[in-house]
């Protein structure tokens, strides 16, 4: 390991070309947390300077470099192993500056003198001199524009990358600069620079004070920012020098970790980390693939991007333990290291990718298979903790395709049947962990059967049609799942879909676009009798209450009661392509029979068109009614 402390003048003012490998992060500074405070550190350092204080170098931070062998170039190129974000920045602070510079004072001398730090010149043998131009090389989703802004003026700059915006609906000429900024990083990091430098320059008065502006502060740029440069022999492990500088860092999430690991390992396996960065890899990074794998989602309390969640994921299955969301590095490494038996990095990429596409499914589900029908439903659901046990049946080729279909059948039913019962789901990151051991040990549909029909407690039971039955009739699900009324929606359209059969014309319906309707309104007392008689609102009110106080169990209030209990029933849910108006919802049946019958694209709803009255005998039979759907769909 070589150190050094060059100032920016000796990093840059040579012929030199550091290379970003694939593998490492995006550009991901932004003007709140980095350039606006390096922006500050200029002017403190150029202050310093006008005013004759005792200079010292600003200490800018570390770049650690590995020497590449090259037998194209004559240049010396360095891999960056860490510090690709710093020299990105200061490369675009040059060109910034140089583009201010070329507005107020138009010297060319100055425009070559800063194009020294940005661009090397051909030398003899050179090879493709115009991809080796360049001083740095970002990494391929950063390259095109990043040359383009380095390359060009900034007219030119705003002409290609900046003015098109302008002419995209609902932007105007207030926002579309702004809105340019935000979409790229690299941009937004130039135009700010640009604009600071813009209006610092803009005080000088006249041209000599223009000059002396510019001079003094082309000093500050050259000379007062200094980097600890660390240059890695090949006695020196880069991944470790990496981890230690990183490790405790905020900056790197647990999944750029994961990636640098990889591709370093790949790299001193002289593996061609180009070729399969882009075969597996690459769809992680890619901000324009299909599946936004760093878009944010939730789990719980814990709040990450699918990335991270998938790869906890693919370590509880291989693991068979469970996954701390602060240490997912740790844990790779873990399983890489006393774990894993891959050759070569690319079969371990490839098979990382393998259960990658698993897990798109699950999120996507796009079928009418049984795998299909289960992602959906642990997606309404908001259930993930199944997903390691999933992916590996998934995955398992020893597991045969028609015991992986009943496997995910059994599944459904165990989920469904206990989010009908009202059964608790806080254990089951521990109850699917056993039974994704006991499958990797018994890879049988019919075992895995009975293992599940073996539980017994309040936390891994799988209810038993009595029990299904008696819950069914009498649990308030709609009020006890309230804040999971897509769950309810999904099983009734799944009894929806069972009634229409393969006779019925075929008709899709997306849970997204359905409302839950309660047949007895949640709002009843003006339209609807309670044994003959209507009750004022305020006994409506208060019945809640009052039922506490009131000794006769056939009384009033326990009447009330009882009937806002049956009305949150499955008995009395229904399903509606689109919502009733809400004065048309809290009207009597005769009103509101023929409204939810214009909506006759649901089968489910011509059970109560024959009834003459709606009350709650009338919810318990049918309540009984959809437990005989409902038990033959997700069998026992």
């Amino acid at each position: 390991m070589n150190l050094g402390k060059p100032i920016l003048e000796e990093l840059f003012n040579k012929q030199i070309r550091f290379k970003i490998p694939v593998f490492q992060r995006h550009y991901v500074w932004n003007e709140q947390d980095q350039l606006r405070p390096l922006w500050e550190d200029f002017i403190n350092k150029y202050n310093e300077r006008v005013n004759n204080q005792k200079l010292h170098p600003h200490y800018t931070g570390s770049i650690v470099l590995f020497q590449e062998n090259t037998t194209t170039s004559t240049l010396s190129t360095y891999s960056v192993i860490d510090g690709q974000q710093r020299l990105t920045t200061f490369q675009l602070f040059i060109t910034a500056f140089r583009e201010v510079c070329r507005k107020h004072l138009e010297n060319e001398n100055l425009i070559k003198e800063l194009d020294k730090f940005l661009f090397n010149e051909q030398s003899f043998g050179d090879k493709d001199y115009e991809k080796q131009k360049f001083k740095l090389e970002p990494t391929k989703f950063n390259k095109d524009i990043f040359n383009t802004i380095v390359a060009n003026t900034y007219d030119k700059v705003d002409e290609l990358l900046v003015k098109p915006v302008l002419s995209e609906y609902g932007i105007g000429h207030k926002t579309y600069r702004q809105v340019a900024k935000n979409r790229n990083r690299i941009l937004g990091a130039y135009l700010f620079f640009y604009d600071e430098l813009d209006n610092f320059l803009l005080n000088a008065e006249d041209a000599e004070n223009l000059t002396e502006f510019i001079t003094n502060f082309l000093f500050v740029l050259k000379r007062d920012f200094q980097f600890v440069e660390i240059g890695l022999t090949r006695d020196d492990d880069p991944q470790m020098i990496f981890e230690t500088m990183n490790g405790r860092g905020a900056s790197l999430t647990e999944t750029d970790l994961i990636r640098n690991y990889i591709f370093m390992r790949a790299n001193s396996n002289q593996e061609n980390i180009d070729a399969i960065y882009d075969e597996y890899w690459n769809e992680f990074d890619d901000p324009d693939s299909k599946f936004k794998w760093h878009n944010n989602t939730s789990r719980g309390r814990y709040y990450k991007t699918h990335l991270q969640f998938y790869v906890i994921d693919y370590l509880t299955l291989k693991l068979q333990k469970e996954i701390r969301y602060d240490q997912v590095f740790y844990y790779y490494k873990l399983f890489i290291i006393n774990h894993s038996n891959f050759i070569k990095i690319e079969d371990e990429l490839q098979e990382l990718n393998r259960y990658s596409q698993f897990y798109k499914e699950l999120l996507h589900p796009s079928g009418i298979t049984q795998f299909d029908k289960l992602a959906s439903r642990l997606i309404d659901m908001g259930i993930s903790t199944v997903y390691p046990l999933i992916l590996y049946v998934k995955g398992d080729d020893e597991i045969t395709a028609k015991d992986k279909d009943k496997i995910y059948q059994y599944l459904d039913s165990y989920i469904t049947r206990r989010f009908l019962c009202g059964l608790t789901t806080k254990n089951y990151n521990n109850v699917f962990l056993e039974y994704l051991k006991f499958l990797t040990k018994n890879k049988n549909a019919e075992a895995f059967k009975e293992l599940l029909k073996s539980k017994t407690s309040e936390t891994n039971l799988w209810p038993t049609n009595n029990i299904l039955s008696d819950k069914l009739l009498e649990r308030p699900i709609y009020r006890e799942e309230k804040n999971k009324s897509k769950s309810i929606s999904n099983i009734l359209l799944e009894v929806e879909h069972t009634i229409r059969g393969t006779k019925q014309e075929e008709v899709k319906f997306s849970n997204n676009g359905l409302t839950i309707e309660h047949l007895l309104p949640q709002k009843w007392f003006e339209h609807w009798e309670l044994e003959s008689e209507y009750i004022s609102e305020e006994d409506f009110i208060i019945s809640v209450h009052a039922v506490m106080t009131e000794d006769d169990k056939e009384g009033k209030f326990h009447k009330i009661e009882n009937r806002n209990k049956m009305l949150h029933t499955i008995g009395n849910l229904t399903i509606l392509p689109s919502p009733l108006n809400s004065s048309v919802s809290n009207s009597s049946f005769d009103i509101k029979k023929p409204e939810i019958a214009k909506q006759s694209t649901v089968m489910l709803n011509t059970y109560f068109q024959d009834k003459p009255m709606w009350n709650e005998e009338e919810i318990r039979n049918r309540s009984k009614y959809l437990y005989e759907k409902i038990k033959d769909i997700w069998i026992n």
